[in-house]
């Protein structure tokens, strides 16, 4: 979505109408549900935090409230409300909850073979991502899964461009190694 295009949803959304948020919910909802999943690796987690983002969303529209930009402010959102979700997961382990099932969301448009390999390469990818700091694993799939730009990313994690920047070399130069170290014990 060109920087136009989402400047005119975001017109549209501050009109409060509800055809526009149902064009930005359709935009957005696979995005942060995908970004949600690999912060939170499940999936009844991963649908009611997405949700969540949404509603809040819709909220802070309703209120009237500035928002500058759509894409950042998205991502920011439902970035707070993982945070949230931790938060409140650690102090229910305190208090001895057990967790829920891990399991991912069915899509009923994939066939059988493009959920499997599609399991095998979000394992991957998890494995991976599960063995970075969590900073290095923030800015990996905020660039490269969901493809923000240095811009939105520094809104969002609330630092600068060029410490976005070394933070994504740095990662990447993580993350690289954590495959070739892989790739040399075959």
């Amino acid at each position: 979505m060109t920087k136009f295009s989402q400047k005119v949803l975001l017109l549209k959304l501050k009109t409060k109408d509800p055809e526009a948020f149902g064009q930005f919910y359709d935009l957005y909802v696979n995005k942060i549900y995908r970004f949600v999943y690999f912060k939170v690796s499940s999936s009844e987690e991963a649908e009611d935090i997405t949700a969540e983002t949404f509603l809040k969303i819709w909220e802070y529209i309703f209120n009237d409230r500035k928002i500058e930009n759509l894409n950042a402010f998205t991502y920011q959102v439902a970035r707070n409300l993982v945070v949230d979700f931790y938060r409140k997961k650690s102090q229910q382990k305190l208090i001895g909850d057990s967790e829920e099932k891990l399991q991912r969301m069915p899509d009923d448009r994939e066939s059988a073979a493009e959920k499997m390999e599609l399991q095998s390469d979000v394992e991957q990818i998890e494995k991976y991502l599960k063995q970075m700091k969590e900073e290095y694993r923030e800015v990996i799939i905020l660039k490269y899964i969901e493809e923000l730009t240095v811009s939105e990313i520094a809104k969002i994690l609330g630092k600068k461009k060029g410490n976005v920047r070394v933070l994504a070399h740095r990662a990447l130069n993580t993350l690289k190694s954590l495959i070739s170290g892989d790739k040399s014990h075959e």
